[in-house]
């Protein structure tokens, strides 16, 4: 049983303002997410999107990210619980529908374009730490090439940090007409970083190699974004930051399964990016 109907039924509830009434609810359980659980919802002839939240609520701030133009379009969010509702969005996701990097350039520059800063601080280093804080056993190599590397953001500006190509739908070309053809989710780690943290997270799980993060990055030069504010994208610091994500997802990974998060494909996450990290030593 991948949910409980009443549960459901009842969050869902509490999110959609105006439920209509005698309308049927068809529920599906969409799998893949860590943290949360997520369904699709079809009800009265609409589609939404459900975020069910079982463990810790999302940082604050988060319901000022899902305000951006870019992000869902949000019907319902309680502050308490984390718990959310948003409009379905008809499309692929980009792990689907990969991006070249010069696409990927330019949807990350107009997604930097509409992040606020100031509304959270992003500091990798207590990231990073209080992850590893709740790993049973962190491997002492992870933890020696964190602190040798000590990566800290070149600036502060507003970044989604989570950026991976399973967080992005490439929209529908009905649902582009009135929104961004790119639509970002899962804010819940978003807040003022290093930008290249985000080009780096979208080009990792891509698989992109060296010189096509550095095509992504040229591409993003080359946008009104880029020209204003320039990224710091020289390719010894590309380099240093790829490493920190990996730290960074490796720490996550063996943290989750520290609480007892043992899924498989987090062993994998956690075994691959060690293997990652090491390698480049």
């Amino acid at each position: 049983m991948d949910h409980d109907r009443d549960k459901v039924l009842a969050v869902a509830r509490e999110l959609l303002p105006a439920w209509p009434t005698r309308a049927d609810c068809r529920i599906e359980y969409l799998p893949g997410g860590y943290s949360n659980r997520n369904y699709r919802l079809n009800i009265g002839g609409a589609a939404y999107s459900l975020r069910i939240v079982d463990g810790v609520k999302p940082r604050a701030g988060e319901r000022q990210y899902l305000a951006v133009a870019a992000a869902p379009d949000l019907v319902g969010y309680d502050e308490r619980t984390g718990h959310m509702l948003t409009r379905w969005i008809d499309g692929e996701l980009l792990a689907a529908s990969p991006p070249s990097p010069a696409e990927g350039g330019r949807y990350l520059a107009d997604l930097h374009a509409e992040i606020p800063s100031g509304i959270r601080h992003y500091d990798y280093q207590a990231e990073v730490e209080a992850l590893l804080a709740d790993a049973v056993h962190p491997d002492p190599d992870v933890v020696s090439r964190f602190r040798k590397l000590a990566w800290a953001a070149s600036e502060h500006r507003g970044c989604h940090n989570d950026l991976n190509p399973w967080n992005v739908i490439r929209a529908s070309r009905k649902a582009e007409a009135e929104q961004s053809r790119f639509r970002t989710l899962d804010w819940e780690f978003a807040g003022d970083n290093d930008r290249l943290f985000d080009l780096v997270g979208l080009g990792h799980g891509l698989h992109w190699t060296s010189a096509q993060l550095a095509a992504c990055a040229e591409a993003y030069a080359g946008t009104p974004t880029g020209q204003t504010c320039p990224l710091h994208a020289t390719p010894r610091r590309l380099e240093d930051t790829v490493c920190a994500y990996r730290i960074r997802e490796y720490a996550w990974a063996a943290a989750q399964i520290g609480v007892g998060n043992d899924r498989p494909e987090i062993i994998e996450q956690a075994v691959t990016m060690r293997r990652a990290i090491v390698a480049s030593s």
